[in-house]
């Protein structure tokens, strides 16, 4: 998607694409050499392990020590987006992070986007790092996965914890809420005034946290976005319309087949107000927009929540009020306590 006043493509890693981030552009004051003095100040190796001839993935390790504990990103980001909060649970998992093909460093094959590749090239990480059995963690498209990995390989997983993606992702994108587009296309902010048109990471970084929240790792902007010598946009790194590829390739999950104990967190913004939080800057037709949007998405979801809860056996809900969909970065605090507490008693 576009902005009406944008020239260049949209960044939308949302529920899919309930939360649009289109480019922002660099803020005044910006220091030319940025992009050569930037480095990465998440404590974590980088590692690439080999998927099959020609793609590789990158895997990110923060370390830690005990049970692995795995978080799969979802649609349009990469590992990245954790590197703020998966290192919380160093202290009792040894914690890991891998990042899908098509994106970030990971290989952009032409093919491979459907649920069993996407799975498998998961469970490949696992065995080249000589990982038998793991609890997985899940961000919106992530949850897709960790469906898949539950009903299909039980042996390999220990337990589930779905960041506001505790659902069906095939009756998702064939709902009736998605088909006609009700489900993504939020109204954007204005234009900051501290905008001067070249798209820095630095506003790139602001934007992102005001659509997503605090604490938006600068890291997964860099990951997500290429710029040149002068810390200056030049293009995305995703591959090419990859939420039509999950659309054509997430498979549908047969919800019951899912024994393993599972925790799904549920972002529950209450309000208009609260899923845009720029509200205040919306003209009087982008807020009937966002109202409509927030109508259509607390129908589909609920919907769908409540199927998942009927058909898992061993789900457990928890639900945070004022909490937008990238669940650990509005909230963290919240979700962390729910996790360890998950982990402590199932």
């Amino acid at each position: 998607m576009k902005s009406p006043n944008r020239k260049r493509p949209a960044w939308a890693p949302g529920i899919l694409l309930l939360i649009a981030l289109v480019l922002a552009r660099p803020g005044l004051g910006q220091t030319p050499d940025r992009a050569a003095a930037w480095t990465d100040p998440t404590p974590h190796r980088v590692l690439r392990v080999s998927i099959e001839p020609q793609v590789q993935l990158e895997v990110l390790d923060w370390g830690g020590s005990g049970e692995p504990l795995v978080f799969l990103a979802g649609g349009g980001n990469t590992a990245h987006i954790y590197d703020g909060f998966a290192p919380r649970f160093a202290g009792r998992f040894h914690v890991l992070g891998i990042t899908r093909r098509g994106f970030g460093a990971s290989s952009h094959p032409p093919s491979g986007y459907d649920t069993t590749t996407l799975v498998h090239d998961i469970l490949t990480v696992l065995d080249t790092l000589g990982v038998g059995r793991a609890s997985f963690v899940g961000h919106s498209f992530g949850g897709s996965e960790l469906n898949y990995l539950g009903a299909h390989y039980p042996r390999r997983v220990h337990r589930l914890v779905y960041l506001d993606s505790a659902y069906e992702a095939h009756a998702l994108f064939n709902s009736p809420e998605w088909k006609s587009g009700q489900l993504y296309g939020l109204p954007q902010p204005p234009t900051p005034v501290y905008d001067d048109d070249t798209g820095s990471a630095w506003t790139w970084t602001l934007w992102a946290e005001r659509l997503s929240g605090p604490g938006y790792p600068e890291a997964e902007v860099r990951a997500t976005v290429e710029f040149d010598s002068q810390d200056r946009f030049v293009a995305s790194t995703s591959v090419d319309s990859w939420l039509k590829r999950f659309e054509q390739g997430t498979e549908r999950v047969d919800l019951t087949r899912i024994r393993s104990p599972a925790l799904a967190i549920y972002a529950a913004p209450g309000s208009p107000e609260v899923l845009c939080p720029w509200w205040q800057a919306l003209d009087p037709t982008s807020r009937a927009r966002c109202q409509k949007r927030f109508i259509a998405i607390n129908r589909a979801l609920s919907r769908l929540h409540r199927d998942f809860q009927e058909k898992v056996p061993n789900a457990r809900a928890v639900t945070i009020p004022g909490a937008r969909h990238y669940v650990f970065l509005t909230d963290p605090g919240e979700v962390t306590h729910a996790m360890l507490e998950f982990f402590l008693t199932s």
